[in-house]
């Protein structure tokens, strides 16, 4: 039986999308016989990332777990409020800011030392990282380099085509960061990317195309067994963060208008509100709620019962990537109104899996159209089996699974073997 060490920063009981991917991977890949060993931060609680204990559950009993203690300073520059701590939490800001090629940057140096070592005890035959945090991606990196064991990396957004799009890095920063992916690239036996787009942009920057794969998104068959039927609870529900580069004001106006004319479902969103959005939930109004954090069980139990499950694509990443919350949707098997461009790819693949559409996030008119349909119990559901069971976790790890041999059977990318 193979043995792959699976390094990924977020695992259970960290929460949020972030370890959904991961989970699903390391649930089923005993399925494929393969032993699956778990290198991971210990969990503490950051602003950006939310604990949900009850996802260990999940984590299967013939998976050992290591965690390793790291340092993120985002841990700690919010906790400091006395005056003379100004001086503290400004200085991890700047600290912060110059590491490369995120946050998460210093646990790269024993993340590989942990990798290296665990694969000389287990006698390893490949390692896979998962990023973000791309600080993953490089600590696998080394580890293969020092190891020659193969390497498959999953790059779950872009890293570095983005920033560069958006300006976000000074020049030198943005080179530096470019070099690195090209280093990983470089290195590993296998990639995989989740969207096509991504695919064709990651293909076209590697030195080794014929490496780089499609393995989407997906939902966990065992999460949906039991689906709702009819018109559901009278809920549109929202899982995920809101802010203003989502351009939610459409949504907000048409959901006055809606409810003035006599609408009567009821909003409610789970998860992380900015503060220039909060005002979307003024208090007192029970038609429009915001639910903060809520474990993944309750998000997946309001996913098959709500009415309509709606999804925002961000404007920037809306042709490249699918949302991950948008995959658990059609799992849920519930009718999906997504907002943002028409002509991304999740909005095709939303078109062709029978359960939604897509409707401009500034499209008033449409978005009321939908929430009327939604009230007079007029939309329901087609789920076409042929486009959803391609993002089944158990056929995604099959899939996983044949990558990891190939990279297995390639042999060594580079040094010893342990």
């Amino acid at each position: 039986m193979p043995k792959v060490i699976c390094l990924s920063y977020h695992y259970p009981p960290f929460g949020g999308v972030s370890v959904q991917r991961i989970l699903r991977f390391t649930r089923y890949l005993h399925e494929q016989d393969f032993e699956c060993h778990v290198l991971c931060a210990e969990p503490v609680r950051a602003a950006s990332v939310p604990l949900d204990p009850e996802l260990v559950e999940e984590v299967p009993t013939h998976v050992p777990v290591r965690r390793l203690r790291t340092f993120e300073p985002e841990c700690f520059i919010n906790n400091w409020s006395h005056p003379w701590d100004k001086i503290r939490r400004n200085f991890l800001k700047m600290f912060a800011a110059m590491l490369i090629p995120d946050d998460q940057a210093m646990w790269i140096d024993q993340a590989a030392a942990a990798a290296v070592k665990l694969a000389r005890e287990i006698r390893a035959d490949v390692i896979f990282a998962t990023g973000p945090p791309f600080s993953t991606l490089l600590a696998g990196q080394r580890a293969a380099e020092i190891t020659g064991l193969p390497l498959v990396v999953d790059f779950r957004d872009d890293w570095t085509l983005l920033r560069r799009n958006l300006k976000t890095l000074p020049p030198a920063r943005q080179k530096r960061e470019e070099e690195l992916e090209q280093r990983v690239l470089r290195t590993a036996a296998g990639v995989l990317t989740v969207t096509p787009p991504l695919c064709d942009e990651m293909k076209a920057r590697s030195p080794y195309p014929e490496r780089v794969h499609m393995l989407p998104n997906g939902f966990d068959p065992e999460h949906f067994t039991d689906l709702a039927g009819g018109t559901g609870d009278g809920t549109v529900f929202s899982a995920g963060s809101l802010y203003a580069k989502r351009e939610p004001e459409g949504f907000f106006r048409a959901w006055e208008r809606f409810r003035q004319q006599g609408g009567d479902l009821r909003f409610e969103l789970a998860g992380p509100v900015a503060d220039d959005c909060r005002h979307y939930f003024p208090e007192g109004r029970p038609d429009c709620q915001w639910l903060g954090f809520l474990p993944h069980r309750e998000v997946r139990r309001r996913l098959v019962t709500a009415s309509l499950n709606l999804a925002w694509l961000d404007p920037y990443l809306s042709v490249q990537s699918y949302t991950g919350k948008l995959l658990e949707y059609l799992g849920a098997g519930r009718p999906v109104l997504m907002l943002g461009a028409p002509e991304s790819a999740a909005a095709d693949l939303l078109n062709r899996s029978g359960v939604g559409f897509t409707v401009p996030v500034d499209d008033v008119d449409g978005i009321v159209a939908a929430l009327e349909k939604i009230a007079r119990g007029d939309w329901q559901p087609h789920p076409d089996d042929s486009v959803i069971a391609p993002f089944n976790a158990r056929q995604q790890v099959a899939e996983l699974a044949a990558i990891l041999n190939g990279a297995i059977s390639s042999g060594p990318k580079s040094g010893p073997r342990p």
